[in-house]
């Protein structure tokens, strides 16, 4: 199958009709908030003890001057391959490939990792609620099933449920947090959470649970695929960009402040090993009810974080096979339902795989701490390579000494602080195995530093790849 006949015969216009808080709405919801906080925020309080709030505020801020970049280069060309285009047009082809290398990486991490979360949680609510004892793997690999079933039929869910979805979700996670502050906490609400000094090895630890902190801030970039279907896009695909931010930042810092003052600062060692930390909360300051709620509304976010993540990883996939960097076998559809099949089922089961010998190595929710932490170690030197990328590309137009606030200092500012946590993660030395989980990553980048290199022996294919793999987080189904 050719590009020019696929192109000609999908080139389909979306409807223009999202209005701004749409856009925020659902483009927030890509991030899984709720997700974010019941399962994050226990191990970012593993490291920042009770100061964990503030490892979310800061990164808060740092995804906030990230989605201001990317917000002003959509207003120039909208693209959901922002930080392959930064890293490409600003530092050079083969940043951009591997910037699109270490995206990949993050979001083909993601699906099994969220599926050994829905397992082990799944397993501890039946468990707990029912007194019926169902092993973690049992539910996840029905999880799975389901995941690998949806994608290969097609099923495409819709963004306006996924938008009435996302509202119950946090709907039920504030009602919570508000009960929490209201009734006072564990012992009195502390502000102090926001102070280093809570945290058991001081900034260190703060810095160790940004991890964590940009980890919930994932996929903030995705409101730029809203492009076709926002009403003026160049100007609005920014204001979603940082309205969505700004809401699901504020959500963090309300559920965080109440999670921390809930169990009380002095019993951070059990909020870093409570499977359900909202259950548990739940349990104590609301009723039954909102109980199964915090729990049911954990559980689909879950899984809508994981079919979102295998479609979008998948799709890559397809169209690598179809442009021929990957064998094209990966680029077959399938004659009934006209989805990417065959590289569906590539991505499922590497996914199965990780998540059996992850699972089973070092149990279901290690295996989501592990898989996070790899992942966003992956992904926070695209971030850096994006912001760095977009200065040297606003030097090349000449725009710094016109606007240098937005053009060099925020994106550097950016920058540094993103070596917070990279940096974190090396020394003060972490805890084993964190302190090996970066040389995960380094051998991973190294092998696409050798990618790259054979592919330059053909750069129309190398430049394909690039702004294939840089377009991992579109989602959009084939």
């Amino acid at each position: 199958m050719s590009t020019s006949s696929t192109s000609s015969s999908n080139q389909l216009r979306l409807k223009r009709n999202l209005s701004v808080w749409d856009a925020v709405v659902m483009s927030a919801a890509f991030m899984g908030p709720a997700v974010s906080m019941y399962f994050n925020t226990g191990y970012a309080a593993g490291f920042a003890g009770a100061a964990m709030p503030l490892s979310f505020v800061i990164s808060m801020i740092i995804a906030l001057i990230l989605a201001k970049t990317v917000g002003e280069f959509s207003k120039i060309a909208p693209s959901a391959g922002a930080f392959y285009v930064f890293a490409n047009k600003g530092i050079g082809p083969r940043s951009g490939f591997l910037s699109g290398w270490l995206m990949f990486i993050g979001y083909s991490l993601l699906e099994p990792a969220e599926e050994a979360l829905f397992g082990i949680t799944a397993s501890e609510i039946i468990k707990s609620q029912l007194g019926i004892d169902i092993p973690w793997y049992i539910i996840s690999l029905i999880a799975w099933a389901v995941v690998f079933t949806l994608s290969t039929i097609g099923a495409k869910q819709s963004m306006k449920i996924t938008m009435l979805l996302f509202l119950a979700e946090v709907g039920v996670l504030l009602v919570l947090c508000f009960l929490i502050i209201g009734k006072g906490g564990y012992d009195g609400l502390h502000f102090s959470v926001f102070n280093p000094s809570n945290s058991p090895t001081g900034f260190s630890g703060v810095a160790l649970g940004m991890v964590y902190g940009m980890l919930s801030f994932v996929g903030f970039e995705s409101a730029t695929t809203l492009a076709e279907e926002v009403v003026h896009p160049k100007r609005n695909v920014y204001y979603a960009l940082m309205g969505s931010t700004i809401l699901v930042g504020g959500i963090y810092i309300v559920a965080t402040f109440a999670e921390v003052n809930g169990f009380g600062l002095g019993n951070m060692d059990a909020l870093a090993k409570d499977v359900s930390p909202f259950v548990t909360l739940a349990t104590q300051y609301g009723s039954p009810v909102l109980v199964l709620l915090i729990a049911l509304a954990g559980l689909s976010s879950i899984l809508a974080v994981t079919i979102n993540t295998n479609n979008a990883i998948a799709r890559v996939i397809y169209v690598m096979g179809r442009e021929t960097v990957l064998p094209s076998f990966f680029g077959k559809v399938h004659q009934k339902f006209h989805t990417p099949s065959n590289a569906v089922m590539f991505q499922s089961l590497m996914s199965l795989v990780l998540l059996l010998l992850m699972g089973f190595s070092v149990g279901p929710s290690l295996t989501y701490g592990y898989l996070g932490a790899i992942l966003t170690l992956g992904i926070i030197p695209v971030y850096i390579m994006a912001s760095i990328g977009y200065v040297l590309y606003q030097k090349k137009q000449g725009n710094i000494r016109k606007h240098p606030f937005k053009n060099f200092i925020l994106p550097i500012i950016a920058s540094l602080l993103m070596l917070i946590p990279l940096s974190a993660s090396f020394y003060p030395v972490p805890p084993f195995p964190y302190n090996i989980l970066p040389l995960v990553v380094i051998i991973y980048a190294i092998v696409g530093f050798i990618v790259a290199k054979r592919l330059e022996r053909d750069p129309e294919r190398f430049k394909r790849a690039g702004e294939i793999l840089g377009d991992a987080d579109q989602g959009i189904n084939v």
